[in-house]
């Protein structure tokens, strides 16, 4: 299930119609419309907003799997690997990723349905998570938490429709924010300015609270 039919799934289960939903989030019937024919994809906090609207969780609306469990499945089952980020470039969104389940408890301070995971790919960040490992994130919107310096975050960047992630540490330097890669590689030192611009959005979607790295053993335990 695509983006816009979640929207329009969202809208027809909370029985709204779309001037309804449109009243909601603060926008007009005709861009509703468009949301849901795929015309448009809603910036983030718009989706936010329509997540709350309609009762749904951000997470589903965002990269969809099953609604009833989305919340029971991670007390359950272990914390959501929700896409891939490299660290030292941008990768095209967790949107197409194959979601699984790994055997992570969910942190107490924080929402248990607003933490998931990130596997790492490449060294940007290997001071800090190597090529394999799981970032334990928590999700901004959703935990209501704010990043602040010095906290190693994932970053989309959104153009014209395609959503990119990847993971610096954000740092409040010469009265402006920048993504740094920690990075032992001499290829990932270059900073990144945390702005966009009229075609492109970049915003903090997670805070990083903690890795996790799973062991293979050689030997498998029969279940």
């Amino acid at each position: 299930m695509d983006l816009n039919q979640r929207i329009f799934k969202a809208r027809e289960d909370a029985k709204m119609t779309q001037a309804q939903l449109a009243e909601a989030v603060g926008k007009t019937r005709g861009a509703v419309a468009q949301w849901e024919s795929g015309e448009v994809r809603p910036r983030h906090q718009t989706l936010v907003d329509i997540a709350k609207a309609t009762k749904k969780p951000l997470i589903w609306l965002l990269h969809g799997g099953e609604v009833d469990t989305e919340i029971t499945a991670p007390l359950a089952a272990g914390l959501p690997v929700i896409g891939e980020v490299a660290a030292g470039m941008w990768r095209e969104s967790a949107l197409i990723y194959e979601r699984h389940y790994e055997p992570v408890a969910a942190h107490p301070d924080y929402p248990p349905h607003g933490q998931r995971l990130y596997k790492v790919s490449g060294n940007s960040i290997n001071r800090i998570a190597a090529s394999g490992e799981y970032l334990h994130a928590v999700a901004v919107d959703e935990a209501g938490v704010q990043p602040e310096n010095g906290d190693l975050v994932i970053v989309r960047r959104l153009h014209h429709g395609l959503a990119e992630y990847t993971a610096k540490t954000m740092v409040w330097e010469d009265g402006r924010w920048l993504l740094r890669p920690e990075s032992n590689d001499p290829d990932w030192q270059a900073d990144i300015e945390l702005n966009g611009d009229e075609d492109t959005e970049i915003k903090v979607t997670d805070i990083v609270i903690a890795k996790w790295s799973p062991i293979e053993r050689r030997r498998k335990v029969s279940r």
